[in-house]
């Protein structure tokens, strides 16, 4: 399977959907994670148009559940016009 990095797609999603804060229900999206055991079904991976990658360090491989919706909610976040840092919005 082919997978995307999160940033990489969510930036792609947003300058061709045209998706931002104001217009945010202009596209229905829906993340599905799987189980820090076992990851992901095939059946469930059969359903997805995109499968997302967080890039780990190669010793470690994985992350934990809650890091990686953190991680996926960041960057979707940036993608649709999220603060640079707490400066920002100081």
């Amino acid at each position: 399977r082919k997978y995307i990095e999160p940033r990489t797609f969510f930036d792609k999603l947003v300058n061709e959907e045209g998706v931002n804060e104001e217009g945010h229900d202009q596209l229905r999206l829906a993340i599905i994670f799987g189980s820090e055991q076992t990851g992901m079904e095939e059946s469930d991976m059969d359903d997805c148009d995109v499968m997302l990658g967080i890039p780990t360090n190669p010793t470690f491989g994985s992350l934990n559940l809650a890091s990686a919706v953190q991680l996926i909610a960041y960057d979707l976040r940036m993608a649709v016009g999220g603060h640079n840092s707490y400066a920002d919005i100081c």
